[in-house]
């Protein structure tokens, strides 16, 4: 049953709307149909073409967007509340009556292409994008696969594929309409949700389930790059999601290496000064959750930056957070999620990503549960939960020795005892 999520937000000046499908790159046949859908989708429908999309969205101050993320899809727009009712038409449009122009399909593919060869070309973004990925899940598993595709797989696809692709797409939809919503407009958005909905039910795909996740031996993928000047490392710990850990992981996340005065800036960047990138971000993917924590060396202090930062991470085992590290730690979280409600669109992909992982779509439990961590609370679940082996898995490139690389990461055992 196609299902609605509503935010009004009277502060805010513009409203996010579209609609959400549990279809993502990570279900891609060949990889990057998806990402290509999307955008060619986006360029044409048998009602309106480019320039009258454009003149639609963009002439009016608006922006329509598309996102593909492993797991589930987006399309969407950022609008002033006048314009709402007729875009969220134009995007029913887009999904149900694309064009799938063939000189458009093309321009997407390349555009893909050349991302592609961008990320490859910087190594944080290499690092994050695919390596950590597939040090997680395995190269073979979907969720380790470039969401973006790959050259190969893009210039592959056809209009078929994309068309199949299509006929795929709509697995489980729903909308979202976020910020400057009031009783009446809320009334027509509801109504033209309601209208599309009723063209879907002979269409509408169920959920498919991701194979069992598989690591890689050693829970380890290193990628060998001589030409680059400095190595890059990624530690991965995942875990099983669960709601009531979110507010754990955020504030782990936060903790170690979201701002300046975190510990991993404090002590990889400002006292080891082992290079300026250092940072930690989390990731959901289909039922897991992962914390990423992230940094830069050199080649010589390669197996140094792994033991520290694997230090840095037991240590939230040992001993409990100060009370000065916990008030600081709360109040830049807090202080985060109040700028994200400034931007309908930034408060609408939060909301997204939490629905779309069983969790409260209700952005403001977010500060229930940074508010609702102790200290005491965090220290266990770090020593009795996240410390185990079986949890880590680390990708590396760069300048480095495999076979060093593999050693050093076999001989950790992240004994907090």
């Amino acid at each position: 049953m196609f299902s609605t999520v509503f935010r009004p937000y009277p502060n805010l000046r513009t409203i996010c709307l579209g609609i959400v499908t549990h279809h993502g790159a990570s279900h891609d046949t060949l990889a990057g149909s998806t990402q290509v859908l999307l955008q060619t989708m986006a360029r044409g429908t048998k009602q309106h073409n480019e320039n009258e999309i454009a003149r639609m969205i963009d002439g009016t101050g608006g922006t329509l967007f598309s996102a593909t993320e492993k797991d589930f899809s987006i399309i969407g727009a950022q609008i002033q509340p006048k314009f709402a009712v007729r875009t969220l038409d134009l995007l029913c449009e887009m999904i149900s009556l694309p064009t799938l122009d063939e000189n458009h399909i093309l321009i997407e593919k390349q555009n893909l292409i050349q991302i592609f060869h961008q990320v490859q070309s910087n190594p944080v973004r290499r690092m994050l994008l695919f390596d950590a990925d597939k040090a997680a899940f395995g190269e073979t598993h979907p969720l380790g696969r470039p969401q973006i595709g790959t050259p190969d797989s893009l210039n592959q696809l056809t209009k078929d594929d994309l068309q199949k692709t299509h006929q795929e797409l709509l697995v489980q939809p729903w909308g979202f309409t976020v910020g400057a919503i009031s009783d009446s407009l809320q009334k027509k958005i509801n109504q033209k949700f309601s209208e599309f909905s009723n063209t879907l039910e002979t269409k509408v795909q169920k959920s498919q389930s991701f194979p069992q996740r598989v690591t890689p031996p050693n829970h380890l993928i290193s990628r060998p790059m001589k030409e680059d000047g400095s190595v890059y490392l990624c530690i991965n710990i995942t875990i099983e999601l669960q709601p009531s850990l979110i507010g754990l992981a955020r504030f782990s996340s936060a903790l170690l290496g979201e701002s300046f005065g975190s510990r991993m800036f404090a002590i990889l960047r400002d006292q080891k000064a082992f290079g300026y990138i250092a940072g930690a971000t989390l990731k959901l993917f289909d039922n897991m959750l992962i914390q990423r924590y992230f940094m830069e060396t050199s080649p010589k202090r390669t197996e140094e930056a792994i033991d520290s930062l694997v230090e840095i991470l037991t240590d939230m085992g040992k001993e409990e957070i100060s009370l000065e590290e916990y008030d600081t730690t709360r109040d830049f979280m807090l202080g985060q999620l109040d700028l994200a409600f400034d931007d309908s669109r930034q408060t609408a992909s939060k909301i997204i990503n939490r629905k779309v992982h069983g969790l409260s779509p209700q952005i403001e439990s977010g500060y229930e549960e940074i508010q609702g961590v102790t200290r005491k609370e965090l220290h266990s679940w770090w020593k009795t939960t996240l410390l185990r082996p079986e949890n880590f898995s680390l990708a590396i490139s760069g300048n480095i020795d495999s076979s060093k690389i593999e050693e050093n990461w076999t001989s950790k055992t992240y004994n907090v005892s």
